[in-house]
């Protein structure tokens, strides 16, 4: 396991070692149930953007992010965050997972795409495909299965004439590479998530059709179904952007993500999808702000980062209708390219971002308490 036991034998401990602190404590809206979030902030790095979370199964938490790609560790039940470089080159995206053994893998954007994998003893990074050295930006996604199935997705706009998203596994050393998607300008924005089984489930836009897809492999075959489309419901003419895919435990996929004028939430129910309006968000983003990161809690409630002409967001359901936090405000930095993960065992929630103030890299970290509040902002909704 990557962990306190094993630090001082790997490449990290050639990073500063030093506590960056805590930052100012933050007392944020309640929770439903007589229950409250008490916020705190961290600092990790003096820049960040880019960023992508993960929490280990012993509550180790872990970082991927720009502008040169890096990595991040934090201690479970400490606040000392290690960092180190692990490409020179620029990215303005990355995804990270964990693999059975706690190991961080990353792919980055922009300046080729790399997948980046920590071993226990040092990081390889490979580029994947000498002809997509120039041509990879926006999104990616990596995933790898409880078997050691590695998976990768990526927006390839080398034909501009038809960028669209594009696939691949890992197979006896080698990359078999297929386009998912053949539609007009497809994914880019997408992400990626596995199954029970290990299979792939991936959301992604179609922009010029205005279409929000969600392909799903079986084990024999891609499946793609049209989640939510122009025009059905309400005016939004653009679908799809900023997407953010998650799996409950009966392996229904949820998916949130932005229109012209909203935050959206879809869940699965059988053969149809469900599509609530969560907030409003202006229409003068920019691509990079396009960004939404869902995850679960250990009640099975939803909870979503995002951000609104730089105004950092928290949504999250309560039981009885989704509630809404502001996070942090805007600022001269215009991007706050967030990322979240939940501690089950500790039920604490992390959420990354980009300061506004001096572009730092900060994570706020929520924890439950026994004292309720009343300040909340809660956008009445259908039950689920």
């Amino acid at each position: 396991m990557f962990g306190l036991g094993s630090w001082g034998k790997t490449p990290e401990r050639r990073c500063r070692r030093w506590a960056l602190g805590l930052g100012l404590t933050l007392l944020l809206p309640a929770l439903a149930w007589g229950q409250s979030r008490v916020w705190t902030t961290e600092s990790v790095d003096t820049s960040g953007m880019a960023t992508s979370l993960a929490v280990d199964h012993d509550g180790n938490v872990h970082i991927s992010y720009g502008p040169a790609l890096k990595y991040g560790f934090r201690p479970a039940d400490q606040s000392h965050w290690f960092t180190m470089p692990i490409d020179g080159r620029g990215t303005n995206h990355t995804s990270l997972m964990l693999d059975q053994q706690g190991n961080p893998h990353v792919c980055a954007t922009y300046a080729g795409l790399r997948y980046a994998h920590f071993d226990g003893k040092k990081w390889t990074v490979d580029t994947i495909g000498s002809d997509y050295t120039m041509t990879i930006q926006y999104a990616c996604a990596v995933a790898v299965a409880p078997d050691g199935s590695q998976y990768l997705t990526w927006y390839n706009i080398e034909s501009v004439s038809n960028p669209h998203l594009r696939y691949g596994v890992l197979k006896d050393g080698a990359w078999m590479v297929r386009t998912l998607d053949w539609d007009m300008q497809t994914g880019k924005w997408h992400s990626m998530v596995l199954n029970s089984q290990g299979n792939p489930y991936v959301s992604y836009d179609a922009y010029v059709k205005g279409l929000l897809k969600c392909a799903h492999w079986d084990g024999q075959n891609w499946k793609i179904r049209i989640v939510d489309s122009r025009g059905s419901h309400g005016s939004d003419y653009s679908i799809g952007m900023g997407s953010s895919i998650a799996l409950d435990l009966q392996d229904n996929p949820h998916i949130s993500y932005y229109t012209t004028n909203e935050l959206r939430y879809a869940q699965q129910q059988k053969d149809t999808w469900k599509i609530e309006t969560v907030d409003t968000v202006s229409p003068d983003h920019g691509a990079h702000e396009y960004r939404s990161s869902l995850i679960f809690d250990k009640n099975g409630f939803p909870h979503i980062s995002y951000e609104n002409l730089g105004v950092l967001k928290h949504a999250y359901w309560d039981g009885k209708g989704w509630r809404v936090e502001v996070i942090a405000s805007s600022g001269p930095v215009a991007l706050r390219y967030s990322s979240m993960a939940f501690d089950s065992n500790r039920d604490i929630l992390y959420l990354c971002y980009q300061d506004a103030i001096d572009g730092a890299l900060k994570v706020a970290i929520g924890r439950f308490i026994d004292q309720p509040q009343t300040n909340v902002s809660q956008k009445k909704m259908n039950p689920k």
